[in-house]
């Protein structure tokens, strides 16, 4: 009997997820340069939340694997990590989430909501 075949992949349970992203990245970004009249997308940067559940480097995998045969087959793609900021309805302030702890970083009161850094978006395209 031959053994399962489990390929060497570090990401591997990531893939899937970010997968699905960067073909809606790709749908995006296609669709704004075909708005745009362009013919080759030069640079892509995206911005990740360190909140949004995207494992970043899975998502560089994924967009290697979409881009080929695509507009921006030859685009750098420039993905940037942000942090989370909650807002505190006690003091007001807005603070940097802590080692994802609800808490505020100025009054130490748990009454805050995140603002920032809970999503993943295409910030910029540069085409031509």
């Amino acid at each position: 009997m031959m053994p399962g075949y489990l390929p060497d992949r570090q990401f591997m349970e990531f893939t899937m997820h970010e997968l699905g992203l960067a073909m809606n990245v790709k749908e995006i970004v296609e669709g704004a340069a075909k708005d745009n009249g362009a013919a080759k997308i030069k640079e892509i940067n995206i911005v990740v939340g360190e909140f949004s559940s995207v494992a970043i480097e899975a998502l560089e995998f994924a967009m290697e694997v979409v881009k080929k045969d695509s507009l921006f087959h030859d685009a750098k793609i420039n993905i940037k990590s942000t942090k989370t900021i909650l807002l505190c309805s006690e003091c007001g302030k807005e603070t940097v989430m802590k080692d994802f702890i609800f808490k505020c970083n100025s009054c130490g009161s748990g009454a805050v909501r995140i603002i920032a850094g809970d999503r993943m978006y295409v910030d910029s395209i540069d085409i031509e």
